[in-house]
């Protein structure tokens, strides 16, 4: 049986997401990059994964880069999330920082900032492995997800039907 990649993109665009924006400097700019494809690994030593599609500009970037971050995004950036998928937003304000020698959002929801551990192959893929050095958590807030190819909001359930 051969599975064809756009129905298996389909089928696992059913996985709904948080949606992160990855962010590094190459030097002389921050670069980022729109992920939902994020993952804990381990607790000892605390490891994360991201996947960075090898033809993407921030490839090379976060090949190169010693740090990196995951900014975790809140449900109200949806246009910052659009913006580093390769979706310019006009006049969009990104306010950043920096945490632990990494440039962050500021007002992400959540942000690791990782020391790149390793690359490895993920065939058009690279999986890069980050050691967690430093996070920070917003006080309150709800997440931005994607599910079917659209970006979500959690709904709450009502009583009852609980």
């Amino acid at each position: 049986m051969t599975v064809d990649p756009r129905d298996y993109r389909a089928t696992m665009g059913l996985f709904a997401t948080g949606v992160t924006v990855i962010t590094a400097s190459d030097g002389q700019q921050i670069r980022g990059m729109t992920a939902n494809s994020l993952t804990s690994v381990s607790l000892d030593p605390l490891l994360l994964l991201v996947c960075v599609d090898r033809k993407a500009r921030m490839a090379p970037v976060i090949s190169a880069a010693t740090q990196f971050a995951v900014n975790i995004l809140r449900a109200d950036q949806e246009a910052i999330a659009r913006h580093f998928a390769g979706r310019p937003q006009p006049d969009l304000d990104i306010p950043m920082i920096e945490l632990a020698g990494a440039p962050v959002l500021r007002d992400s929801l959540a942000t690791l900032v990782c020391a790149r551990d390793r690359i490895l192959d993920g065939g058009d893929h690279l999986i890069v492995l980050g050691r967690v050095l430093a996070l920070r958590r917003a006080p309150e807030g709800e997440p931005l997800l994607y599910f079917a190819g659209a970006y979500r909001h959690l709904a709450e359930v009502s009583p009852a039907l609980a």
